[in-house]
């Protein structure tokens, strides 16, 4: 299980640094999430895609997007939709959880195009099934 975890956290490292200007959305329009991540949850508000070379290979199986929105405030919007054993990582920067399908994992942080940390959250959206 640390492994998957670990792996996708790299790969969502990589979706956000490798950013080449193509998201679908701004930062204050809803994106829409692929059919697999739809049927489970609602599109989070305030959520901007991101794309990559690596975004290409990975797509079928993960989706991730940021928002400039505090991870305490996205974390509830998530839980107040989907519910299952939601989990909290150990110092509380990972939030998780597995329902019909997907797995979502919400981080503290993301990176902007330079790769410099911002202020933020991540969301990464994994198809397990």
């Amino acid at each position: 299980m640390l492994r998957n975890y670990a792996l996708t956290l790299f790969v969502l490292s990589l979706l956000v640094m490798g950013h080449v200007g193509t998201a679908r959305a701004a930062d204050n329009a809803t994106p829409s999430y692929p059919d697999w991540a739809a049927a489970v949850v609602p599109a989070y508000p305030h959520a901007r895609p991101w794309s990559s070379p690596i975004a290409a290979r990975v797509q079928s199986k993960m989706y991730g997007l940021a928002t400039t929105d505090l991870m305490p405030t996205v974390v509830a919007w998530y839980k107040a939709r989907v519910h299952g054993a939601w989990s909290e990582s150990e110092g509380g920067n990972t939030w998780s959880v597995k329902s019909g399908g997907v797995r979502i994992q919400i981080s503290r942080n993301f990176y902007d195009d330079s790769g410099n940390e911002k202020p933020g959250t991540r969301v990464a959206l994994t198809r397990y099934h």
